[in-house]
């Protein structure tokens, strides 16, 4: 079925992916984007059509079934959208990762994180099971996401006392997601001062992210937002 027919609805009886109940309070609420949610889902349906014990998923493996760039790229933000999500669905704790070394190369997979799949890594870990021939588990190397202080330096540059005051109050307020976000909107738009960027999180917590739901705003458009009317003098100043 193409996007552009009409869904005629489900069949009576039908193969289904299981998700537990706890995901929908314990899980969604920490999850950051529409391309976290897609990871899961997909990851999700991925690992429950393998038999077997270690059920994991690569992030190639994913892209290549059938709809899951479509979603991504409709919905989300592509394949740095997938991984993305994946990465968040680890930090939130509704998946786990391991690297996987062989043969010259090293990839990541992932895991539903229920008591299976733990089971599963900590044999891989321990070299009791070999999740690919002739290769090794260990675990992803968490990178240190980059601080608001490193982001503004990098981004607009040199933080005066003032300035760092916002910082401490925004790093509180806001997710830490939301401020790379927001630093990555300010530069895309070759606005690069702290103003416009809090104006983003502001506007963010006030009304929602639209870039995290079908229909978000073009490029213009979020130009108009942030930049027009009464506020597009403060793009002047940092």
């Amino acid at each position: 079925m193409t996007s552009s027919e009409s869904f005629g609805g489900f069949p009576g009886v039908s193969r289904g992916t299981a998700i537990p109940n706890v995901f929908f309070s314990a899980v969604l609420p920490r999850l950051g984007s529409v391309d976290s949610l897609l990871a899961f889902l997909w990851a999700s349906y991925a690992v429950q059509e393998m038999r077997g014990d270690a059920r994991f998923v690569s992030p190639e493996q994913i892209w290549a079934m059938d709809g899951a760039a479509a979603a991504f790229e409709q919905l989300g933000h592509g394949r740095e959208g997938l991984d993305a999500g994946l990465r968040d669905c680890v930090e939130a704790g509704a998946m786990i990762a391991l690297d996987i070394s062989g043969e010259g190369a090293t990839e990541t997979v992932y895991f539903v994180n229920n008591p299976g799949s733990r089971r599963t890594v900590a044999r891989a870990l321990a070299g009791d099971l070999q999740l690919r021939p002739q290769s090794v588990a260990t675990p992803v190397a968490r990178e240190a996401r980059p601080s608001i202080f490193r982001l503004y330096e990098e981004n607009i540059g040199t933080i005066t006392p003032i300035v760092g005051e916002r910082l401490i109050a925004a790093a509180e307020q806001y997710p830490q997601h939301w401020i790379e976000d927001a630093f990555r909107e300010a530069a895309m738009l070759n606005a690069r001062n702290w103003r416009y960027i809090e104006r983003i999180l502001e506007n963010w917590s006030r009304e929602g992210r639209t870039d995290e739901a079908p229909g978000r705003d073009s490029l213009e458009q979020r130009k108009k937002k942030y930049l027009g009317g009464q506020f597009g003098h403060l793009s002047q100043y940092r």
